[in-house]
């Protein structure tokens, strides 16, 4: 089973929550042995993230853990491994969303961020909150580790700096809100939905022993969800720079898209939906390239999306001769493929049961 997930939760006393999610399918331990070998302590190395690099693949099983304290629905103070503010997309949870997981694009941003292996879980401190009249503005502000939810303690893991990462994040839902989901089933037949976020991230990446640059990590971008009725919208634009690379005078520039729509059709349990979105990796050097996804997906509701079936196909392309595909053991998509080239064909078929 791809995902297996546990979901656990509770308030105590003077308005304190708390919250567990813990993940038993696709472990993910054995395709990390595949990739990098023997996985001990002894044995972690540097060769890590997408550009082997900095991050942590921790395919463990606790995806999110925090205690909260709700000073007023303005202000709430988290505390814990916590969801990153960033791009849209990557803060609807995979059970959430029209397709069977996240778009080429959106994993391409998770994997400039770290933890993408926990979907953007990393260690630290939040303060949160809504205001306005109908709490239409919301924001996060998080100061974490930088390096993911790693198993390993940070104070003993070479590959971190014990620097500290900040990231933030503003929404605006200028129309009826409907939190982080996809489609139209918390739509009214005629009503209109309408959510517009920014959001952005700093890490001075850094790792011991000894000491040396990783790079300076900027990544930022907007978002929008639009509805009307049975039509659906989910758009974004990433851009991110990594400057000094490795220590060099070199910089990697990136830009990621993507563009969903949707319609699930009045009175009836299914929705179809497309979508299209690309990324691209510009070194200063030069070379580097884009990939592209185009992909389908039909969805059958039988109690929204606590029971649903999804089949979905996507197609990769290479657009230029430096062009590379990621790999990604959440979506499926891999390899690694490089090249002015058609990179292949993923079709997935989910049943998702939430109990």
């Amino acid at each position: 089973m791809p995902r297996a997930t546990l979901k656990l939760s509770g308030e105590a006393p003077c308005n304190i929550r708390w919250y567990m999610e813990l993940e038993f399918g696709h472990f993910g331990r054995d395709a990390l042995e595949a990739r990098l070998g023997g996985f001990t302590p002894t044995n972690l190395g540097p060769t890590l993230g997408i550009l082997g690099f900095s991050q942590s693949h921790n395919y463990d099983n606790t995806r999110e853990a925090w205690i909260e304290w709700g000073c007023s629905d303005a202000l709430n103070f988290r505390m814990g491994q916590i969801a990153l503010p960033t791009t849209r997309q990557l803060m609807v949870k995979p059970e959430l969303q029209q397709f069977v997981d996240i778009s080429l694009a959106s994993a391409f941003t998770g994997q400039l961020l770290p933890g993408y292996t926990d979907r953007n879980r990393d260690h630290g401190l939040m303060i949160h909150g809504a205001f306005g009249c109908n709490s239409e503005w919301s924001y996060m502000l998080a100061v974490t580790n930088g390096d993911g939810g790693d198993s390993i303690r940070n104070v003993l893991d070479h590959r971190t700096s014990d620097g500290l990462a900040f990231s933030g994040r503003l929404n605006w839902a200028f129309a009826k809100p409907i939190g982080y989901q996809e489609g139209a089933l918390a739509q009214e037949t005629c009503g209109l939905y309408g959510e517009i976020g920014a959001w952005g991230f700093y890490y001075a990446d850094r790792v011991d022993k000894p000491h040396s640059v990783v790079s300076d990590a900027t990544r930022y971008g907007v978002d929008l969800a639009l509805g009307w009725g049975g039509f659906s919208f989910t758009g974004a634009y990433t851009m991110g720079t990594d400057a000094d690379f490795a220590g060099s005078t070199n910089d990697l520039d990136y830009t990621a898209w993507l563009a969903q729509i949707g319609y699930h059709f009045p009175g009836t349990a299914w929705e179809l939906a497309a979508r299209a979105s690309n990324y691209d990796v510009d070194p200063s050097t030069g070379g580097g390239g884009s990939v592209s996804e185009l992909a389908f997906a039909i969805n059958y509701y039988l109690n929204g999306h606590g029971n649903k079936f999804t089949v979905d196909i996507s197609f990769f392309e290479g657009n230029d001769p430096g062009s590379f595909l990621i790999w990604d053991a959440y979506t499926g998509i891999g390899g690694f493929a490089t090249g002015e080239e058609t990179f292949g064909t993923l079709l997935r078929f989910q049943w998702q049961l939430a109990l």
